[in-house]
C-alpha cells in the first residue's frame, strides 16, 4: 500500500491543494481551460473513521486522473462524508449540504455529492432524506470503489442528476463498507506529523442506544499484516504520531476468533521502527484487558493515555445501555489503571438523559466525575435513534432536563481540569508541536501549540508553547516547562529540542 501525502502545489501533474485565499482562487480560474482534469473537493464530516475514508476515497479519485481541491468553490464536483450518528451530526450534515448548494447556484461546484453514514441511514429511516435534500445524488458505501467512474458521469451529466437514484431507494445487503475498501491506499490530510490508523470496521456490540451496527454493520477486524503494511507505510512518510481507532479497539480480532487479539495487534506495532509515539483510542472498558495494559506499557512510544467511553456509571443505566460491565467493575479497572500508571491521561465520554434515567443514576455520574479521574470528559445528551432498543424504552427524559444535566456535568469537570492542570505546573513534559499558533487574542510570546501524551488530536485540551529562542518546526518533539495553565489548556517555555530520556513519560 502506497500513501501519498496531500501535495501543496499542482506541479505533480497529479494534485493540487487548494486553499481559500484569493489568489489560488485565481490559479484555479486559469486550470478551467479545457482539457484538465476534473477537480474534486472531499468534505469529511463525524468521526476519525470517517476521515480515513474520505482520505481513501480521495487516493482513489487521484490515482483515476482527478485534481484536488480544499475549498468546495473551487471544484467541479463536492463530495461531502456525512454523519448521521446523532440529531446534532444530521443537522450539521443538513446544513453543511445546504451551504454548499448556495455555492453551487452560483456556479461552483457544478455537482453535489452526499455520501457516507447519512446516506446509509435511509435504509432504516427514509424519512430522513430531509436531511440530504440539497444534495444532487445521494450515494452509499456499496458505491464507494466505484466512484471514480461515477463521478465522471455526474459531471458529463450536466444538471440531470434526477436520473441517478437515491441510495435509500437501492437494495443494501449486510451494512458495511464493500470488501476490499480497508485495501485502499490513502491521501493523508490534516497534520502532516500525525493521522488515524483504522483496524476494523463496524461494531458487535449491542448497546441499546447505538445506531452505528446499522449503519456499519458487524465488527470486521483486518489482518494483521495489512494494518503493519499501512502502519509502516506511515511511518516512512514521516508520521510521528499514529492514533489507533475503531468503533472499539480493545475488541479487535474478536470476529477473527482471537480473543486476546487487541494485545497481539499492540505487540506487533510496537516491533516497527522509528521515533514515534502510538496512541490508543475508543477502547471498551469490557475488553480493556491486563493484557492490552501489559502490551502497551511494554513500549514508551504508547502513550499513557486511553479513551474509555464509559457512557454511565449507575448500574440501572448500566443494564439499560447495555455495556456488560457494572458499576464496581468500572470502578476496579479506573483503581487498576491509576495504579499501573499514576499520571495516565483518561478520557471517557458519558451520555444524560438517557430512557429511565433518574436523579440518583445522574448524581452518581456527578459524583464519578467529580471524582477526578478523568483529564478529558465529553457529554453528549442522549439522542433517540429509531430503530435501537433505547428507543423503545422509557420513561423518557425531558430533553430541557438532559441538556441541564449536560450542563452541570461539564462544569464539574471545568473545575476538575482547572484545577488538575494548575497542579501541573512547574513539571517538564515533552510535546509534539503541531502548528504556528493563530495571532490575535494569546500572548505574543506564544508562537506554537502542541500536545503532550496526554492531549489526543482535536479532541482534547493543547499546550500553547513560547520558544524560547529556539529554533521549532512542526512535528517536531520538544521539552517543555510548564509556565502557566487555562481551564483545558497548558502553557509552556519550550527548553530543549528533540526528545529527552530525562523528561517523564506522560
Amino acid at each position: 500500500m502506497q500513501l501519498a501525502p496531500l501535495i501543496g502545489k499542482p506541479d505533480t501533474g497529479r494534485v493540487i491543494h487548494v486553499s481559500a485565499e484569493p489568489s489560488n482562487h485565481e490559479r484555479v480560474a486559469d486550470l478551467s481551460e479545457s482539457g484538465r482534469p476534473p477537480v474534486v473537493c472531499v468534505v469529511s464530516l463525524g468521526c476519525a473513521k470517517n476521515t480515513v475514508d474520505s482520505e481513501r476515497i480521495m487516493a482513489a479519485l487521484v490515482q483515476n486522473g482527478f485534481w484536488i481541491a480544499e475549498d468546495p468553490r473551487d471544484s467541479d464536483i463536492c463530495l461531502v462524508n456525512t454523519c448521521g450518528f446523532i440529531e446534532p451530526a444530521r443537522e450539521e450534515t443538513a446544513a453543511t449540504l445546504e451551504r454548499i448548494a448556495r455555492w453551487r447556484r452560483q456556479g461552483r461546484p457544478r455537482c453535489l455529492v452526499a455520501m457516507g453514514c447519512m446516506v446509509e441511514r435511509l435504509h432504516t429511516v427514509p424519512e430522513w432524506k430531509s436531511f440530504l435534500h440539497a444534495a444532487d445524488v445521494l450515494v452509499g458505501f456499496d458505491a464507494y470503489l466505484r466512484l471514480p467512474e461515477l463521478c465522471r458521469q455526474w459531471l458529463q451529466a450536466e444538471d440531470s442528476f434526477s436520473s441517478f437514484p437515491a441510495a435509500a431507494e437501492d437494495p443494501r445487503g449486510q451494512p458495511g463498507l464493500p470488501c476490499g475498501f480497508s485495501h485502499q491506499p490513502r491521501l493523508l490530510t490534516g497534520l502532516p506529523h500525525s493521522t488515524w490508523l483504522k483496524v476494523a470496521e463496524g461494531c458487535s456490540h449491542a448497546c441499546s442506544f447505538c445506531s452505528i451496527p446499522l449503519i456499519r454493520g458487524p465488527q470486521m477486524s483486518r489482518p494483521v499484516s495489512e494494518i503493519l503494511h499501512e502502519a509502516e507505510s506511515l511511518v516512512r512518510s514521516g508520521v510521528k504520531e499514529i492514533c489507533v481507532i475503531a468503533q472499539d479497539t480493545t475488541a479487535y480480532g474478536r470476529d477473527l476468533g482471537l480473543p486476546a487479539g487487541a494485545a497481539e495487534l499492540i505487540r506487533q506495532l510496537s516491533r516497527l521502527q522509528g521515533d514515534f509515539w502510538l496512541r490508543l483510542l475508543y477502547a471498551h472498558p469490557r475488553h480493556l484487558t491486563p493484557e492490552v495494559l501489559d502490551a502497551m506499557e511494554a513500549d514508551s512510544r504508547w502513550c499513557r493515555y486511553l479513551d474509555l467511553p464509559l457512557q454511565h456509571i449507575s448500574d440501572p443505566m448500566l443494564r439499560a445501555m447495555g455495556r456488560g460491565l457494572g458499576r464496581e467493575d468500572t470502578l476496579r479497572l479506573l483503581s487498576d489503571i491509576r495504579a499501573r500508571w499514576p499520571d495516565v491521561a483518561l478520557r471517557t465520554a458519558l451520555i444524560v438523559g438517557h430512557p429511565g434515567e433518574t436523579e440518583e443514576d445522574f448524581a452518581q455520574l456527578c459524583e464519578l466525575v467529580r471524582t477526578g479521574w478523568f483529564l478529558h470528559l465529553g457529554v453528549f445528551v442522549y439522542s433517540e435513534e429509531p430503530g435501537t432498543r433505547a428507543s423503545r424504552m422509557g420513561p423518557k427524559v425531558p430533553r430541557e432536563l438532559a441538556e441541564e444535566r449536560r450542563r452541570e456535568l461539564m462544569e464539574i469537570q471545568r473545575q476538575v481540569s482547572a484545577r488538575t492542570l494548575a497542579s501541573w505546573v512547574g513539571r517538564t513534559l515533552e510535546v509534539l508541536v503541531d502548528d504556528r499558533a493563530p495571532r490575535g487574542h494569546l500572548p505574543k510570546e506564544i508562537r506554537w501549540v502542541g500536545r503532550h501524551k496526554g492531549q489526543a488530536p482535536e479532541v482534547d485540551g493543547v499546550t500553547w508553547l513560547d520558544p524560547d529562542g529556539h529554533y521549532v518546526e512542526a512535528g517536531q518533539v520538544v521539552t517543555v516547562a510548564i509556565t502557566g495553565s487555562t481551564d483545558y489548556d497548558l502553557i509552556g517555555k519550550i527548553v530543549r529540542t528533540g526528545t529527552s530520556e530525562s523528561a517523564p513519560r506522560t
